[in-house]
């Protein structure tokens, strides 16, 4: 554990962590919206190296929470991973819910996409 954080610190982002992993739509759904300060409390390294693994094996779920988890991906979420430098780490997610089923979510990610793509 960092030295300057305590337990207190962590509950909060132990509590998101297990929201994402929950049964529970809605609250899967919550924590997606949240996603970014689960990011930010990660700090940019935890955030590349757990978070993102984890949101890129996470692509089964409702096509709600998938939908949100491209918008949510696609609002500059490179800042909260160590800028435009480590984009590419998000192409990995966003590949797996272009695959998704439904075409709202991959209409989302193609969008979000864009700048990622060679002119």
């Amino acid at each position: 554990m960092d030295p300057g954080s305590s337990l207190d610190d962590i509950a909060p982002i132990a509590i998101l962590m297990d929201e994402l992993r929950s049964e529970d739509v809605q609250l899967r759904l919550n924590a997606i919206h949240r996603i970014s300060t689960i990011a930010l409390a990660l700090g940019p390294d935890r955030a590349r190296d757990e978070l993102i693994p984890f949101l890129q094996e996470s692509v089964d779920d409702e096509d709600e929470v998938l939908l949100a988890l491209a918008e949510e991906l696609g609002r500059n979420f490179e800042e909260y991973i160590g800028g435009p430098e480590y984009a590419h780490v998000l192409l990995g997610p966003l590949e797996n819910l272009s695959a998704v089923e439904e075409t709202l979510v991959r209409d989302k990610v193609r969008v979000f996409s864009r700048p990622f793509a060679p002119p």
